[in-house]
């Protein structure tokens, strides 16, 4: 580089000062993009918003770059967008190149950090609902306390803070199977279990009923009281498709809005023919939420032989049942076979009667980061003739 060279750099930078002290003296301010998100002092990944507004004349298209590549074109304000950044952690670039008639106007970068491996977040409140299976030698021993539980995250003990037994208030999802296989008295029979769950709702419990084939024929909000439920299982006679996942899929998000101890209790054969979702897009849901999940399955010998749909082969149906019951094992519920839906009333109760009995223990989990990876969990109990069973983990989103 020649010894003029530097001189050459300062003078052209002090000319474009000049350029737009000038250009403010006129009235005139200098174009300039100006980033409201993300912030460029924390690491972005994800689904992630990009927002921008541009100080400039005559501005025909915002171009938005994220780490070198176009992701959109807006050609009016507000200019923002969400950029799908997947679980990524390194740093990215944003650009937003402001263009004219037939020209760069102005462009703006944002370069925010990548997440340093050694940052560590420590996760809000994680419960876990406890069932005690007790062997008959030890039925009458009476409760467990807290001191007798140990639970271990990813491997590593962790102090329980929170517990309770049985009294914590349930939050409840019933969804009904209304579909073509529900005809012949089997769906009125399925509601009558509906029914003696309702009756045996206290206070603070609340619930929510859905009633579904191939869409959501019917869904009530949360509600306390009983009674108000109870006069809508009538409003539905069977009919049409079946499709689980999108329903259970449903429940297990709006669940996460609502307090207390969350539970889907699902009433079906299990023969998914017709949902848009697949069992992985449930499994997905169900891991990022606190969702306890029954299974009354109707006709457990026989399953559903032959069935087939525009979209899923037979073989594809067997996966989606066995991925159906993975589900309800991973998030710490049961599946309770029936022979017919004439039994749904004592299995409706059966399962009341087990949360009635849960355990609810909480802890922080300790040196967890906000990693988007799964957590294991395990439970154990000192007292000899117990047998545990809770949710498998969680993801730490």
């Amino acid at each position: 580089m020649s010894r003029t060279a530097p001189v050459r750099s300062l003078a052209l930078a002090l000319l474009a000062a000049l350029s737009a002290g000038a250009m403010a003296i006129a009235g005139q301010a200098a174009p300039e993009v100006v980033f409201y998100a993300p912030a460029d002092d924390k690491p972005a990944f994800g689904d992630t918003d990009v927002e921008v507004d541009v100080y400039a004349e005559d501005v025909r298209e915002v171009v938005i770059l994220v780490d070198g590549a176009e992701v959109g074109r807006l050609q009016r304000p507000p200019y923002k967008l969400t950029v799908p950044l997947g679980d990524s952690f390194d740093g990215h670039r944003f650009e937003a190149i402001a263009l004219g008639a037939s020209r760069e106007l102005v462009r703006g970068v944002l370069d925010t950090p990548p997440l340093r491996i050694d940052e560590r977040i420590d996760l809000g409140l994680q419960q876990l609902y406890v069932t005690i299976d007790r062997a008959t030698a030890v039925a009458a021993a009476g409760a467990l306390e807290s001191g007798e539980f140990r639970v271990l995250d990813d491997g590593v003990p962790q102090k329980i803070v929170t517990f309770e037994h049985g009294d914590a208030a349930l939050t409840v999802a019933l969804l009904v199977d209304a579909s073509d296989s529900m005809r012949g008295g089997h769906l009125e029979a399925a509601l009558g279990g509906v029914r003696s769950f309702l009756e045996g709702m206290r206070e603070l419990d609340e619930a929510a009923l859905y009633l579904f084939s191939d869409s959501v024929r019917f869904r009530s909000p949360f509600l306390e009281r009983a009674d108000a439920l109870k006069t809508a299982l009538n409003t539905v006679e069977a009919g049409g498709g079946t499709a689980i996942n999108d329903a259970l899929y449903l429940a297990i998000r709006q669940l996460e809005a609502r307090q207390g101890r969350r539970v889907v209790v699902l009433l079906s054969d299990g023969s998914d023919i017709h949902s848009a979702l697949d069992v992985e897009s449930v499994l997905w849901a169900m891991h990022r939420s606190r969702s306890l999940i029954y299974w009354i399955e109707l006709n457990e010998e026989g399953g559903p032989t032959g069935k087939t749909s525009p979209w899923r082969s037979f073989e594809l149906h067997r996966r989606e049942r066995e991925g159906l019951r993975q589900l309800v094992k991973e998030s710490g519920g049961r599946i309770v076979p029936l022979a017919t839906p004439a039994e749904a009333v004592v299995a409706f109760r059966d399962i009341l009667s087990e949360l009635r009995s849960q355990y609810v223990l909480g802890y922080y989990p300790t040196t967890v980061a906000r990693n988007g990876r799964w957590h294991s969990v395990d439970v154990r109990v000192a007292r000899k003739g117990h047998r545990v069973r809770t949710r498998g983990g969680y993801i730490a989103d």
